[in-house]
């Protein structure tokens, strides 16, 4: 048997070198405008978004042996040194449904689109684990943060670690559809909303939840060409738009179907 905690303790210790470099890099490259950012990277590890039933999906399913830490500190060895690479850390290991962090940088680069003000409310349209989602509540103390994730698994997995990290009192997640279940949630209007997979065009249902002066920060394109948008509601029908990056997102996992 493991104690994963604790081997995770072990990481955290040693990563830390690590998290501080990366930081730097970005901070040196220009990439990071907003100085509550970096504090918020500091403060939010990723070590702390790490499940044992996240660890187990990247164990081969005709593994039979018992699993000890001598299995599990190189699958975390290889995790980590992705993520500290600013590369995007795998969560939720799976052929249809896979999801990932997000790479450090867009991490940095979403956080600070959303331009996150005292008060806000904030919609998330698909899980980062917990940990992206934590990051954004950081950077005000006063920020409420509202996940919805369609797929159980990926539900179950980020409310675990919002309950471990005693984050389920600013964070809420909820097991729904993204889009077709959006005027169910028990916030009504939001002043910033975040899509962490792309989709081919704002839905309208998202727009009208979105305050007027709110902003959506979303992927928009296809499987081989997305950018990163900013949508500005200046009016009840009206809106200002930015491109902001090119960008790589898997698809947002939603039954909604676009019209033409």
């Amino acid at each position: 048997m493991f104690n994963l905690q604790q081997i995770l303790s072990e990481f955290k210790l040693k990563n830390t070198e690590l998290l501080f470099n990366m930081i730097e890099q970005m901070n040196v490259s220009g990439m990071i405008q907003d100085p509550r950012v970096i504090e918020a990277v500091r403060n939010i590890r990723i070590e702390d978004f790490i499940t044992n039933e996240m660890i187990e999906t990247f164990i081969p399913p005709d593994y039979n042996l018992p699993i000890t830490d001598k299995i599990i500190k190189p699958i975390l060895a290889k995790l980590f040194s992705i993520f500290y690479s600013n590369r995007p850390l795998p969560f939720y290991n799976d052929r249809i449904y896979g999801r990932s962090t997000g790479a450090p940088h867009i991490i940095v680069i979403m956080a600070q689109l959303l331009e996150i003000n005292e008060n806000d409310s904030v919609l998330i349209c698909g899980s980062k684990s917990g940990y992206f989602e934590s990051i954004i509540q950081d950077l005000d103390k006063n920020v409420r943060v509202f996940i919805v994730e369609k797929v159980p698994q990926i539900f179950e997995i980020t409310k675990g670690n919002l309950e471990r990290t005693d984050k389920t009192k600013d964070v809420k997640i909820i097991n729904t559809d993204p889009i077709l279940s959006i005027d169910d949630l028990p916030v009504k209007e939001f002043d910033k909303i975040l899509f962490t997979g792309y989709i081919h065009k704002l839905p309208e249902k998202i727009f009208n939840i979105l305050t007027i002066g709110g902003l959506c920060v979303i992927p928009i394109g296809n499987l081989h060409s997305q950018t990163l948008m900013r949508y500005f509601k200046t009016g009840k029908d009206m809106y200002d738009e930015e491109d902001c990056l090119k960008v790589i997102f898997s698809p947002l996992i939603t039954d909604y179907v676009e019209k033409n």
